[in-house]
């Protein structure tokens, strides 16, 4: 070192420690893997150093503020990115900064760091690894490199590095080191030997065009050639049963040669060669590619060497330096479209060719950085108008372009996906994986070559799309100034080794990547594990294509790709937009079906045609609750495409409902199942719980609540009457609509167990298609990659997954998947549901808890045999023999709480197993009972407590038909006299009745802790009609406000009620109310069934003690005479009359200004002749306002005249006395002659046909008359007349 350091002591302290650190690296790191090569000392060899530092910085100081070091300090010890320059000045570097942070925003600039860097450049021969990428090395180790314009005369050269980037690469807690990025060419420290000059070797250098001559020749001769040309493809290096090649091609004019590089000498020239140089590569071979049969290729040989054109290398440094002199260069011509037209829409040659020239144009001016696709996408856009209105699988041809371009966004690393100038996609997916990420961050410069240009493969991503084939090239042109977030590709990406196993099409990978995207944030880790979300996503991908995926594909041949011409690959045709569906978050679809709730509310809908004459107490309950419906493919939340959902269906206990869950959010469901033979089953099989699920048919409904305080029909357009509001969502499904991703382990036992008996269906299928993707993933490179990685987390995270399966075991089903499948003791008991009580907060308190209100229910079950203990859990497994020994006995179970959460899962009839985990003490399943004493005889059957972690399987479920039989209909509910009675129907109509005056809820302070699980004091009326006799119907009362809401209450639901109480009105009309103990379920889904006419009906068929209530019946009849008529306005509010837009009420005053019509009509008519001689007798039928109008057959504009007059006095009426019409009131008033005369004309005494129903009034005696016979008189006890309600005219257009 003193020999070293003499010539500078007269340099500072600094200075010269500086220089003795200098002198320590190269003999530390240096000198011994080159000092005895060359034959050099260390100090000759510190002093070559030191010179070429001077050089390269441009001044004889020292830049002592730089620390050299070694290759492994900077991999264990730089931990973050960061840069490094021995030629930039400070304002330089924070101009540059400047620059960089402008063109992306969200990014900021490197940071600066002051370290030199000398080694080898090698090609990683020396470490084993032969695959063509650069390597700096020194002797204490090696980091990769990426570089910008690299040589093959800098192979195993001492290089210093003037500027560079260095990247750490992080990977699930492994230190991966990292790539430097050579910013500026690397500086030779020594000389190395004497390039061959290959005319040294050849007697002649033959063109493209004679080598190409010579591959068609088949008798040519085995010797060496030496070819110069132009490199117009660089093809990626591929590595194939461990043996790295690749291959670029040759051209001049119209010939082309293609060159294979498969020696691994020689694989290094793969970072040396570009679209665009002129190379000279000697001691060529011909040979044949096996599996290509009749073409030859040009092959490199040991003795083979690459030289570069000096004048293209001149070129690409000018490139690298100037960009706008490359624009205007031979690059304009590399940016030309060599293909073609688009096979949907045929378009002309012409067309083609001034396409390709408008992204000609556009390619020149990227070079220059103003480069905008609008012109070719405008066109490309026009030509798909018609494909968004009518969504579609048809077929593109993409076009072959270059392109320049800077990266601005990672889309997906793994994947291979990025995003340039902020609107054009790039698709790296159909070429090998780049070494770590290969330069490729935001803020890099990027130069593409032979590229397919795709428009719109996807909706899911930009509209311009760019995918590099085996024949495609990309080369950084300047490297990214700006920090990122580190995405480390992985050699075994899941989705890179699908699509090389299913050889998908571009637009599937692509939907294929945005699907994996979407189950990743929605689904992992809760219920699938990372490694399991790209066999998720291919499953769902095979759902959504259907029998398309089914269809072979053309095995993808690499040769074929790179090599031969016309050029084709997996890229050169494209479908649009498949598959064409979207995957729905639920929090989006939750969001969506809000919005749309409100956005669809129309008032006015909401009222009948009477509105106008309906009054403010009964306007407003009508607008109380309205719902909304839509099929699933009608949600649009951000595509045009129809959505499909995915979750997880699990069992809710604070809703007592089904829910489908993702991370996201939650919805409710309400489902129904058939059996094979098409028959609807009372509820579906715990065996769905847990089960990964995809639904693309359902019924979205959105439920209305309102709280509004409208005067009249007339201000229904002003929002300030609506003084609260909210909504609930959910859907409907059936569960044959259901399609199975991942099974629970319940699931699969289940199928398995149909097929055995030969009842496989739609279900069974699914899952059996589940378990032989299963095994073939077992048996292909990605299962046997991804269980390699598996039991590589599994052995680093075994504590933590122990700790997730504590946390996300919310559901029933959720831990069965993993802790429940080791052999674990347990007991079983097998059980008969009898009946089922109605779930609902109860004042309860069980052991170790204190006393208040909890939603609870009771089961009523018959014990089939005794307790039975296992050493495993047996699930749904068939029931075994020593399962029903012991006899049958009742018992009662107690759900509360979470244990709540098995409710809308339990069905009279059905057959379960009660599974005790973790415990082999039978006691624990045999219940409690209540000691009997004093000679009392005990009545009550033992009662279990049905702790949160039991589970229940169910094994045989009952079929709705045989349910049913034990059930009355609506009609039978109407001819019987019981006073509590299970019945089922399809609800016709909902009504919101209005709350109690003065009557707070009693669970205010609970429902907030219970997710708004209970709609506060809500009462509703349900008509609920024969599912045999549509003209039958029976009205239902529930009280819903100390229960959990029943989704699924609106028209066309077929409904159970169990335990209802039965009652008679006054007026005779039979309705059910609610008790405590009530159960409803909802067991058929679907819209309500237009209801069929009303049948014609005789008047003695509504006569008394005939079942006539509730019936609506056609009518055919004359009318003998109108026995009154009554006219007037009254107070939308109190009732009183209007007179001259004022309330007469006086005591207490009535402010109101609002004031509606009301006419009321009674006739007196008797059955038509026909009816007449079977002597079913006569009726008084009462009309309403909105069919007065009709009665007396006036036009509209008379009735509207007609009600302005009335408006003047307030009130009119009009009745019968003998024959004539009279009224009390001026009876000289012109008003009152004309409505008099009116009602004796015969356009009201006429013959026509009626809607009516039973009149609700109070029954009255029959009266006593006088009846002469003869000379006799009789004094006789005549009933009072039939009351009916006409609620439709039929003229003689709408006659039936």
């Amino acid at each position: 070192m003193d020999e070293f350091l003499d010539p500078f002591k007269d340099c500072t302290r600094v200075e010269q420690a500086w220089l003795g650190d200098l002198y320590a690296a190269v003999r530390d790191w240096i000198h011994p893997a080159v000092g005895t090569s060359l034959g050099w000392s260390v100090e000759k060899l510190a002093e070559t150093v030191l010179w070429i530092v001077r050089r390269t910085t441009g001044s004889q100081s020292l830049p002592v503020s730089y620390k050299l070091v070694s290759v492994s300090e900077l991999l264990s010890r730089q931990r973050s990115p960061c840069c490094s320059s021995l030629t930039w000045s400070t304002s330089h570097y924070r101009e540059r900064a400047r620059e960089a942070e402008q063109a992306l925003p969200n990014h900021k600039a490197l940071p600066r760091t002051q370290l030199l860097l000398i080694g080898f450049l090698c090609d990683g021969r020396i470490s084993g690894q032969c695959n063509g990428c650069w390597r700096l090395r020194d002797v204490t180790g090696s980091v990769h490199c990426e570089v910008l314009n690299s040589s093959p005369l800098w192979l195993g050269k001492l290089m210093l590095l003037p500027t560079w980037n260095y990247i750490p690469q992080n990977a699930l807690g492994k230190e991966l080191g990292g790539y430097l990025e050579l910013i500026d060419s690397p500086v030779c420290v020594t000389s190395g030997p004497t390039e061959l000059d290959p005319g040294e070797m050849l007697n002649e250098v033959i063109g493209v065009r004679k080598a190409a001559r010579i591959l068609r020749q088949r008798g040519s001769g085995r010797g060496c050639v030496c070819v110069c040309g132009e490199v117009r493809v660089v093809c990626p290096l591929l590595v194939i049963a461990g043996k790295c090649f690749f291959c670029f091609i040759l051209a001049e004019e119209d010939a082309s040669v293609p060159i294979l590089v498969t020696d691994p000498e020689c694989v290094h020239w793969r970072q040396c060669v570009c679209v665009g140089q002129s190379v000279c590569i000697t001691a060529l071979r011909v040979c044949s590619v096996r599996g290509w049969a009749g073409h030859r290729v040009l092959s490199v040989t040991p003795c083979s060497h690459l030289r570069l054109n000096p004048h293209t290398e001149e070129q690409r440094d000018n490139t690298h330096s100037q960009s706008d002199t490359l624009a205007q260069s031979d690059s304009h011509t590399q940016s030309q479209i060599e293909t073609q037209s688009d096979t949907a829409s045929p378009t002309s040659h012409e067309s083609t060719q001034v396409e390709a020239q408008s992204l000609s144009d556009s390619h020149t001016q990227s070079l220059t950085g103003t480069h905008t696709l609008d012109t070719h996408l405008q066109q490309e856009s026009g030509d798909l108008a018609q494909m968004d209105a009518d969504p579609p699988a048809r077929r593109k041809v993409s076009k072959i372009i270059s392109y320049r371009g800077l990266i601005t966004s990672v889309l997906n690393a793994e994947a291979g996906l990025y995003e340039i100038d902020g609107k054009v996609g790039l698709c790296l997916a159909y070429q090998p994986q780049r070494k770590l990420s290969g330069g490729l961050r935001p803020g890099a410069e990027i130069e593409l070559q032979n590229v397919h240009f795709l428009f719109r493969p996807t909706p899911f991503g930009p509209d311009a799309m760019l995918c590099l084939c085996l024949r495609s090239s990309v080369c950084v042109r300047a490297f990214s100034p700006l920090r990122s977030k580190i995405s480390t590709p992985r050699s075994d990406s899941p989705l890179l080794c699908y699509l090389l196993e299913r050889n998908l099409g571009v637009s599937e990978y692509l939907w294929l990547c945005y699907c994996h995207t979407a189950l990743t944030e929605r689904l992992c880790p809760r219920w699938v594990c990372e490694a399991r979300v790209c066999v998720v996503a291919g499953r769902l991908l095979q759902f959504a294509l259907g029998e398309e995926e089914k269809r072979g594909k053309q095995k993808r041949d690499i040769y074929r790709e790179m090599i031969q011409d016309p050029h084709t690959c997996p890229l050169t045709e494209y479908s649009v937009s498949r598959p064409h569906v979207s995957v729905c978050s639920l929090k989006e679809l939750c969001d969506w079906m809000e919005k749309e709730c409100w956005e669809s509310l129309s008032l006015s809908s909401l009222v009948p045609p009477s509105a106008p004459y309906l009054a403010h107490a009964q306007l407003n309950p009508l607008l109380c609750w309205s719902t909304h419906t839509l099929p699933l493919r009608s949600c649009s939340t951000h595509t045009l495409c129809p959505p499909l959902l995915v979750g997880v269906l699990e069992a809710s206990s604070s809703r007592a409902s089904v829910r489908l869950m993702d991370q996201t959010a939650a919805v409710d469901c309400v489902c129904v199942e058939s059996s094979q033979s098409g028959d609807q089953l009372a509820t579906i099989n715990t065996a769905w719980l847990g089960c990964l699920v995809c639904i693309r048919n359902c019924t979205l409904v959105m439920e209305r609540f309102l709280k509004t305080d409208f005067p009249s029909w007339k201000h229904l357009d002003q929002q300030r009457y609506i003084t609260h509001k909210h909504c609930r969502v959910y859907i409907q499904v059936c569960v044959k609509d259901m399609h199975i991703l991942s099974p629970s382990a319940s699931m699969t036992i289940f199928s398995s167990e149909g097929k055995r008996e030969g009842e496989g269906g739609v279900m069974e299928e699914q899952v059996e298609g589940v378990q032989k993707a299963e095994c073939s993933d077992k048996t292909s490179h990605t299962g046997r990659i991804k269980r390699k990685r598996e039991s590589e987390e599994r052995r680093e995270g075994h504590n933590k997954k122990n700790r997730d399966r504590s946390n996300y075991s919310n559901g029933p089903d959720d831990a069965e998947g993993s802790a429940s499948m080791m052999s674990v003791p347990c007991v079983t008991l097998l059980l008969r549901v009898d009946t089922k009580q109605g779930v609902a907060f109860r004042n309860l308190q069980t052991a170790n808890q204190t006393q208040g209100l909890k939603l609870s229910f009771t089961v009523k079950v018959t014990c089939l045999g005794d307790v039975q203990r296992w050493d495993r859990d047996p699930r749904n497994e068939p029931m075994e023999e020593r399962e029903g020994a012991g006899g049958e006995r009742k018992m009662e179970l107690q759900f509360v709480d979470s244990s709540v959460r098995w409710f809308p899962l339990l069905q009279p009839g059905s057959v379960y197993r009660l599974t005790a985990l973790n415990t082999e003490d039978v006691s624990v399943l045999c219940g409690s009972t209540v000691p009997a004493k004093g000679g009392v005889t005990l009545l009550s059957s033992p009662s279990l407590l049905v702790q949160p972690q039991w589970r229940i399987h169910t094994l045989t479920q009952l079929l709705l038909s045989e349910q049913i039989q034990g059930m009355m209909s609506v009609s039978d509910v109407l001819r019987c006299s019981s006073e509590v009675v299970s019945l089922y129907g399809v609800i016709s109509e909902r009504i919101t009745l209005e709350e109690e005056k003065g009557k707070t809820p009693a669970l205010r302070s609970l429902i907030s802790d219970k997710e708004q699980s209970v709609e506060q004091g809500l009462r509703v009326r349900l008509t609920l009609q024969d599912s045999e006799a549509p003209d039958r119907s029976l009205q239902v009362y529930l009280d819903l406000s100390h229960v959990p809401y029943i989704p699924g209450l609106i028209p066309g639901a077929t409904v159970l009620l169990h335990d209802f109480q039965r009652k008679v009105s006054v007026v005779k009309n039979v309705y059910c109310w609610s008790l405590p103990v009530s159960c409803l379920t909802v067991t058929g889904l679907g819209s309500l069934k237009p209801r069929p006419p009303p049948p014609m009906m005789h008047l003695g068929q509504w006569a008394p003690g005939r079942a006539g209530q509730s019936i609506v019946g056609r009518v055919r009849s004359h009318v003998v005479c109108v026995l009154s008529l009554q006219l007037k306005w009254v107070c939308s509010f109190c009732g009183s009359v209007f007179k001259q837009s004022v309330c007469t009420r006086t005591c207490p005053p009535c402010d109101s200004n609002t004031g509606i019509f009301q006419a009321e009509a009674n006739l007196c008519v008797c059955a038509h002749r026909v009816a007449i001689e079977d002597g079913t007798g006569e009726a008084q039928v009462w009309f309403s306002t909105e069919t007065v109008a009709e009665l007396l057959s006036l036009a509209a504009t008379d009735w509207e005249g007609l009600q302005r007059h009335v408006r003047v006095r307030g009130h009119l009426r009009v009745y019968a006395r003998g024959r004539n019409m009279v009224c009390d009131v001026d009876p000289d008033d012109p008003l009152v002659q004309y409505l008099c005369c009116l009602c004796s004309s015969s356009a009201v005494c006429r013959q026509f046909t009626l809607t009516c129903r039973l009149r609700s009034h109070k029954p009255e005696k029959g009266q006593l008359r006088k009846v002469c016979r003869g000379e006799r008189e009789f004094l006789t006890k005549f009933p009072q007349a039939l009351q009916l309600h006409c609620t439709h005219i039929h003229t003689s257009n709408s006659t039936p």
